[in-house]
């Protein structure tokens, strides 16, 4: 890649959030994502650097060796056990998902896109749908920065609270002991989650030659569905098991 080549991408990302229109014709014309994935991705392991070290895992780690202790009270032992346990899988996983998530994100989304624009009946590429996907998802890279003064102002931060330190979503509206379906709900109809999908949808009308009315058709559906498969539908199991138990 030449000082050049990273200078254009540079200049594609900035337009991506500016100037939407001409940032995605010209990713989409370029076909190229890796400026993209990469800058994501560094985001993505800043915000780990950052916020690993000053989460705290130990309440969630009392309630499972609570749980683990069959009613009985837990042992410090089991408690100091626990919270161990608790930090290091969670770094592992927070390091993970900053490494490899943007990638898979944008791979997904790109996936989802060009088989639905195609059930639609448009032929879009491959790869300008990787590049526009990419792209679109910036918004939500330069979320989780703005997270950052948040975090180190209220360090330690128990990691449940993590999602919500950001109050950008309508859940930020919610009352604390809101049913967990209204929650997961809120949550997901989140200001650069909106971002986002629009950025998608111009950049999918450009790619797929469609108009922008039925190219946000298939985006909406599309995040719907999302909406549904990865919050609604694990909120719902886990009120139930916890109805259960």
């Amino acid at each position: 890649m030449s000082r050049t080549d990273l200078t254009e991408d540079g200049a594609v990302l900035l337009a991506t959030l500016t100037a939407p229109d001409r940032g995605l014709a010209a990713a989409a014309g370029r076909g190229r994502s890796l400026t993209a994935l990469l800058a994501a991705t560094l985001a993505s392991l800043l915000v780990a650097l950052v916020v690993l070290p000053r989460l705290d895992f130990s309440a969630g780690a009392e309630a499972a060796a609570a749980a683990a202790a069959d009613g009985q009270p837990p042992t410090q032992h089991q408690v100091e056990e626990a919270v161990l346990q608790a930090s290091k899988v969670g770094a592992v996983a927070g390091w993970a998902s900053a490494g490899l998530g943007p990638a898979l994100a944008a791979l997904g989304v790109a996936l989802a896109c060009w088989l639905a624009f195609r059930v639609a009946g448009t032929r879009p590429g491959f790869r300008p749908t990787l590049a526009v996907a990419a792209h679109a998802l910036l918004p939500v890279a330069l979320a989780k920065l703005l997270l950052l003064p948040a975090v180190v102002a209220r360090a330690p931060l128990p990691a449940a609270e993590l999602a919500g330190l950001l109050p950008t979503s309508l859940a930020a509206l919610l009352p604390a002991q809101s049913a967990p379906l209204v929650a997961a709900l809120a949550s997901s109809l989140d200001l650069f989650a909106a971002w986002s999908v629009v950025l998608l949808v111009l950049g999918m009308a450009r790619v797929a030659g469609a108009s922008r009315l039925r190219a946000g058709a298939v985006v909406a559906l599309l995040w719907i569905g999302w909406i549904v498969a990865a919050r609604l539908l694990p909120a719902s199991m886990a009120a139930g098991r916890g109805g259960g138990a």
